[in-house]
């Protein structure tokens, strides 16, 4: 069976997976969309598919950060999987990237059905917290549930050969281009520096205002 080449942003909510999502999209990678609109005026756009967050809000719960007892992963991920495919018009090999938090709980299975490589956003707690309680949402969107998010990722990088990389979030706000040229080379994609550019300047001013 063909397999979608994914890029997937793991990274807890408030850690910077929206700038570096938005900076795929700038490099011209294929998302999902439409996207899931958040409440805070500098983060509308979260680049979150929302036909992904459905997917796994099936398998796992957002309040809880577990999986549903007795929900089987497979089938519903199978399904998606052939939704992406059928939607790629025939002449597109190229990557999709994906971003949802809670999608960290089930990294080995998207990797059993994708040709998947993860991009690991990392970010201080007390930074993640502070981002939370700016934007006044439920405490397991803040630093406790980071650490379960970060504890599912460091799962999968210790346990399984996932090809990975890592991306520091304040690095990332201080030195886009660098970060956005190592992107590229990981992710295998082939843009030019005007496409490079504009993907180190969303970062930087990003549309709409970005700012964690």
């Amino acid at each position: 069976m063909a397999q979608v080449k994914l890029l997937l942003v793991c990274g807890p909510w408030s850690s910077g997976t929206t700038a570096v999502a938005g900076l795929l999209a700038k490099l011209g990678v294929a998302g999902l969309d439409p996207y899931f609109r958040s409440n805070d005026p500098r983060t509308r756009n979260t680049y979150e598919s929302i036909a992904f967050r459905e997917v796994i809000h099936a398998v796992a719960s957002e309040e809880s950060l577990s999986l549903r007892p007795r929900i089987d992963v497979m089938p519903h991920l199978r399904e998606f999987h052939a939704r992406i495919l059928n939607r790629q018009p025939g002449d597109y090999h190229g990557p999709v990237f994906l971003k949802y938090p809670l999608s960290a709980l089930v990294i080995p299975q998207i990797c059993e059905l994708f040709d998947t490589r993860l991009i690991y956003v990392l970010r201080p707690l007390l930074d993640i917290e502070a981002t939370r309680r700016r934007r006044n949402w439920f405490e397991y969107l803040g630093a406790k549930g980071a650490a379960k998010i970060y504890a599912a990722m460091f799962n999968a990088l210790v346990n399984y050969p996932f090809p990975t990389t890592i991306v520091r979030y304040p690095e990332l706000v201080s030195s886009p281009v660098e970060h956005v040229l190592k992107l590229v080379e990981f992710a295998q994609l082939k843009v030019g520096p005007n496409t490079i550019r504009e993907a180190s300047d969303f970062v930087l001013k990003p549309d709409p205002a970005y700012k964690c």
